[in-house]
């Protein structure tokens, strides 16, 4: 007979770019703060001797449509060697890309005011690495927390593309006067500064398409090319679970920090800080009192 661990919870996450925040009230009472936000609610995880299966929704409660990234998806253990990462979104560095042309493609899709999207997904245990990006992998036999990254864009994300395009045009803007390659400090800033010219190139270019059609169709979906940081906006929807026990694979040694420590306890490298900082701070008071000849 199988093993199985099962847990079934509801998790209310504010949005969040680093923590997840335990509810304090019941899924049924809604503060003020939550009736106006974007939220994600965990609705299943399950670990086998086969599988481990995850599932969510991710509720509307604004009033107005928001933009939601469905794919593609990262799998990797942080380098904390504890957390498993699952991470959809697409502001990511591009000095992290795995894949270059053809791009590769980001769906997003529409959720309306009250809304609600249901999604699950499963992966063969020991569950292993599968990256579009690179990241600061680490490793160990199970996962012993699951962080949940998923991007979405909390405004309207065609009439965004659309404006950008028209903003261009209306400038005249021309891509052909940068010549690659360039420096990367010149790439950067033409990405942070500069980037809807990138994003209405690819707009018009017979290379991808899709874009532009997906824009045009005035659907549910847009799928974009990735756009190397150009496309500002994005906020992150973030989800964690503790006290889980997820088998993992991977050739990737486990991380460890510059004194060759292992990085899985945060708070014990904050302490060890504080302590050599109050001992820095008794040292430096012992030569003034050496000065002073007291």
């Amino acid at each position: 007979m199988k093993k199985s661990t099962s847990l079934l919870m509801v998790l209310l996450v504010s949005v969040s770019l680093a923590r997840y925040q335990p509810p304090e009230e019941s899924e049924d009472v809604m503060t003020p703060e939550e009736d106006t936000i974007v939220k994600v609610v965990l609705t299943k995880l399950v670990v086998d001797d086969q599988n481990f299966e995850m599932g969510w929704k991710i509720v509307n409660n604004t009033d107005h449509d928001v933009w939601i990234c469905d794919a593609p998806t990262d799998w990797f253990m942080y380098r904390d060697n504890e957390t498993l990462v699952i991470r959809m979104r697409y502001n990511i560095s591009n000095a992290g890309m795995l894949w270059e042309i053809p791009y590769p493609r980001f769906w997003y899709s529409r959720l309306r005011p009250g809304q609600e999207k249901v999604k699950s997904i499963t992966r063969a245990v020991p569950v292993k690495p599968d990256t579009l990006f690179k990241a600061s992998h680490g490793n160990a036999e199970h996962a012993r927390r699951v962080a949940l990254e998923i991007g979405y864009y909390d405004e309207d994300l065609r009439a965004l593309i659309l404006e950008i395009v028209n903003v261009r045009e209306r400038l005249g803007c021309d891509w052909s006067a940068i010549s690659f390659p360039e420096p990367q400090s010149t790439v950067e800033v033409y990405n942070r500064f500069f980037g809807g010219v990138r994003i209405a190139r690819l707009f018009d270019s017979p290379t991808v398409e899709y874009f532009r059609d997906s824009v045009m169709s005035g659907g549910d979906e847009i799928i974009a090319p990735y756009f190397r940081q150009a496309l500002h906006g994005e906020q992150v929807l973030r989800l964690e679970v503790d006290n889980v026990s997820i088998p993992y694979e991977s050739n990737y040694p486990p991380f460890t920090d510059q004194a060759g420590k292992g990085s899985n306890d945060i708070r014990s490298k904050k302490a060890n800080n504080a302590k050599l900082a109050k001992s820095d701070n008794k040292k430096s008071l012992e030569r003034k009192d050496d000065s002073t000849g007291k």
